[in-house]
């Protein structure tokens, strides 16, 4: 039988307690001083990544940029009376006479045509009439004629769009001019922000709000006599609350004016330098959100807005204005083309459908896109660069593999680099297409672009400035027509200036 003794003899079993305390404590002692011998070396950035050239975007300003292209339905009593802002007659919301139940369907279908990937529905415009059954007004559908208030268009837009596919974003103008509290209090706290709070609950996801920049003016608010209201929009609409309520409702929409800006015009284009970055303070400089802020300090990209024909609400008349597909096709490159989105009006006529001309012109636009800039003769291609960053994940391959989220990249100040993408045949080109990788920042200065049949005699192409989330460049940046092109096996990207380390994660070539 054997027995351990130390149960029995209390002073063996402190004596081998005592031995198994002095080698587990020489055991921790040994440890530790061979981990500070030892220590492995802890790298801060062990993947090399460069650092980012502020401002950013957000993640929501990202999801916006890659939807790009989307309509714009201006619809409402304007529709009716032949206006374009209705601000200039009493309030009358028996003015707003729809025959039948607006086709929704096809406002969405003939956008989705034109290869739009969105929608933004007016809701409110500056007249006041809202087009849902408002809790926040009586001007609105619900006092309308009897088919008008079956009638909920931000409702109908938005399964449209979900049917589809495409996404959903509205229009509420902040200015009211019929509105009696307009330029109170009462009508920020009750009305205005009643009617966010509605669209922004009722109607599923949205990528975008719009609310422009008219600042009150002329109109009847309530009265019979026409007066003159103000306000300084910065203070009265409080926009950094407003901004920070919708993304409470809406985590994934943008905010016009503080997550993306107006181009400066409405005719369809951004300047051909165009920076992302802006400073909100600036918005007065000319030019200044044609073209952005070389060191803005806050990341507001660019929105243009275009008319298909020379107004924003349907008249039978305007219908003879509508733009060719040629035409939408330029705007197309003036915008989207040049590191701006692009949100394209589709003005329904009182029959509740987008008219025929405007539908043709739009599906031939969706034609022309698909033929134009869908084939990429670089696509899987080889590719070389004088520069690459190392170590790391930034090979010149990384351009044309077809992935977002891998990027070319040079090491730390080195601003100047050429890339060289072989067709590997003969191609006649027309495009050329650039993306940064603009979640570390916009960094490119300038650029030209050569081609060339034997890898040895180069002929100009095309010269930029700035690139950012898209550039599209035509033959010597000529977007009038689409030209006979130029035939080349090589296409070379020289980057001739950069805020800091170019990121390229594609270059297209069509």
């Amino acid at each position: 039988m054997n027995i351990d003794r130390t149960t029995h003899n209390p002073h063996l079993m402190q004596k081998k307690q005592f031995k198994h305390l002095l080698l587990g404590t020489f055991f921790i002692i040994s440890v530790q001083s061979n981990a500070q011998i030892f220590k492995p070396q802890i790298l801060d950035n062990p993947e090399n990544i460069p650092s980012p050239v502020f401002p950013v975007p957000t993640e929501r300003q990202m999801q916006w940029f890659e939807t790009e292209f989307y309509g714009f339905t201006h619809y409402g009593p304007n529709t009716f009376v032949g206006r374009e802002w209705g601000n200039d007659r009493k309030p009358d919301p028996m003015e707003y006479n729809p025959a039948s139940i607006p086709d929704c369907d096809q406002w969405i279908e003939t956008m989705h045509s034109a290869g739009m990937k969105g929608a933004v529905v007016v809701c409110k415009h500056h007249d006041g009439f809202c087009l849902w059954p408002t809790e926040s007004t009586d001007f609105s559908v619900k006092n309308g004629t009897e088919i008008a208030r079956k009638v909920n268009i931000p409702k109908l837009v938005s399964e449209a769009c979900a049917k589809r596919g495409m996404k959903f974003g509205a229009y509420i103008s902040p200015w009211d001019a019929s509105n009696k509290h307009y330029a109170t209090q009462e009508y920020v706290n009750n009305v205005l922000m009643k009617q966010i709070t509605e669209i922004c609950t009722d109607y599923g996801d949205m990528f975008e709000i719009w609310f422009d920049g008219a600042n009150g003016g002329g109109g009847y608010y309530g009265g019979e006599a026409m007066t003159t209201r103000t306000i300084n929009k910065a203070t009265y609409y409080d926009w950094d609350n407003l901004l920070d309520s919708i993304h409470k409702m809406q985590p994934n929409c943008v905010v016009w004016g503080r997550e993306y800006r107006w181009c400066g015009n409405e005719d369809g284009y951004s300047g051909k330098e165009c920076w992302s970055n802006f400073t909100i303070d600036e918005i007065t400089i000319e030019g200044a959100n044609n073209k952005g802020i070389e060191d803005g300090i806050f990341f507001i990209p660019s929105e243009v807005d275009v008319r298909t024909t020379s107004k924003w609400f349907w008249t039978k008349d305007d219908e003879a204005n509508t733009k060719s597909a040629e035409q939408l096709f330029r705007i197309y490159l003036e915008s989207v083309g040049r590191n701006a989105n692009l949100i394209m009006n589709c003005a329904p006529n009182t029959d509740g459908i987008i008219p025929e001309p405007v539908v043709n012109s739009l599906e031939g636009l969706g034609k022309l896109l698909d033929k134009r800039l869908k084939k990429d003769f670089a696509a899987g291609k080889k590719v070389s660069a004088t520069q690459t960053r190392n170590p790391g994940n930034f090979n010149a391959s990384n351009i044309t593999d077809g992935d977002k989220d891998t990027y070319w990249a040079t090491n730390d100040g080195e601003k100047t680099a050429s890339i060289t993408i072989d067709l590997g045949k003969t191609r006649t080109i027309h495009y050329v297409m650039l993306q940064e990788y603009i979640r570390l920042g916009q960094r490119i200065k300038g650029f030209t672009i050569e081609t060339s049949k034997d890898n040895t005699f180069w002929t100009p192409f095309a010269t930029g400035t700035t690139v950012g989330y898209k550039r599209i460049m035509a033959k010597d940046d000529n977007t009038e027509s689409y030209g006979e092109g130029q035939k080349a096996r090589y296409v070379r990207i020289n980057i001739t200036d950069s805020k800091e380390c170019p990121l390229i994660h594609t270059i297209s070539v069509y």
